[in-house]
């Protein structure tokens, strides 16, 4: 694939200067037939374009065609205005748990903690606006707006507060600001390895390039078919590859990287959540990296442990968790630990409803 793109620019170019050579040279017949042979040559690779995009478009048009029927939300679609947003719930109790992944992803993001808390009280998992299932949201991506989304579905779908919200990455953003929106319906917060609004997240045009370039091709195929999306373990691979490879994924990702700046500045104007019980979980800066990806910077990690620190002094009632060997994907590296964070929430609010229960 490498090699044909290369051949395919490389080829017209070496023609081009070849027949500019023999202009500055004087030999006009052979710049005639160099430029001759250059207009051919555009014209047969033009074609091949041509030909190449209509069957990359047949593939992917038959390929979502195929997943269409074997594929469907594990939760129910609400309407919550105009557009529906997929929610997946599971087990029972309360208080309920609420998933929220990070800047990019889908419930599936969960799939490896969801069960596990579906053992012992009620959890449900969404996907935001644009992502997963759900449709594309009209309104900006902004903490303010996304938690009001989501409040909505949890209430049309019939859920019933309080909840304990808990947000990976950027869904910690969203996890404080539902926290301080409707404090009221807000029995506790987990922060797994989450975002803090004084780390910025530069949105480098190389990003750019590549979120733009994966949007527009997806309707030729041509992610799908050098799985460059929707790739996942074994257990959620066709699944993920169903939701991911998707250009309105892309679209609300860049929207969405463009206002993290933005959205930095809603969570820092938030304040303190009084005694509301807090876990933070924070991955481990002496980690073994399993993925030649995981770049380990000492100063870097030295930095965000000081910032996940600042996270635990949010709450007079908060608990400072490592997850031992993970890096940043803690649900997918050390599920257990997310678990046994929202276990502690979960013991903690029965505890403080017995006590309040108790005649003084």
């Amino acid at each position: 694939m490498r090699w044909a793109a290369v051949l395919l620019v490389a080829l017209p170019l070496m023609l081009l200067l070849l027949a500019a050579a023999a202009a500055i040279t004087g030999n006009g017949d052979t710049a005639r037939n160099l430029w001759r042979g250059l207009r051919y040559l555009l014209a047969v690779e033009l074609a091949f374009l041509l030909v190449m995009a209509c069957v990359g478009a047949v593939y992917e048009a038959l390929s979502r065609s195929r997943e269409r029927r074997l594929y469907q939300p594990p939760g129910q679609l609400v309407d919550i205005g105009g557009y529906r947003l997929h929610l997946n719930c599971s087990g029972k109790g309360g208080p309920t748990v609420v998933l929220d992944y990070g800047l990019e992803g889908s419930y599936l993001d969960w799939h490896r903690v969801q069960p596990e808390v579906a053992r012992f009280t009620r959890v449900c998992s969404y996907d935001r606006g644009g992502y997963g299932w759900s449709d594309p949201s009209p309104n900006p991506r902004l903490p303010s707006v996304m938690v009001e989304e989501l409040h909505a579905l949890l209430a049309k779908a019939g859920e019933k507060p309080p909840y304990i919200i808990v947000g990976h990455s950027f869904g910690g953003f969203d996890a404080l600001m539902f926290a301080h929106k409707y404090r009221e319906e807000v029995a506790g917060v987990v922060l797994v390895d989450g975002s803090h609004p004084d780390e910025l997240l530069p949105f480098y045009w190389r990003t750019r390039l590549w979120i733009r370039m994966m949007q527009f091709t997806m309707p030729l195929g041509l992610p799908r078919w050098r799985r460059w999306c929707g790739v996942g373990p074994p257990e959620i691979g066709p699944i993920k590859q169903a939701i991911g490879c998707r250009s309105q994924i892309y679209r609300t990702a860049y929207a969405q990287w463009m206002e993290f700046p933005q959205s930095a500045d809603e969570i820092r104007g938030l304040g303190p959540l009084g005694d509301l019980p807090l876990v933070v979980i924070a991955r481990d800066p002496e980690r073994t990296p399993a993925d030649p990806s995981d770049e380990i910077s000492p100063q870097r990690e030295q930095h965000w442990n000081k910032l996940q620190r600042e996270l635990v002094e949010l709450s007079t009632n908060a608990t400072y968790m490592v997850a031992k060997g993970s890096g940043h994907d803690v649900p997918n590296h050390r599920p257990d630990a997310v678990v046994y964070g929202v276990r502690r929430v979960v013991e903690k609010v029965s505890q403080d409803r017995q006590s309040s229960a108790q005649p003084g």
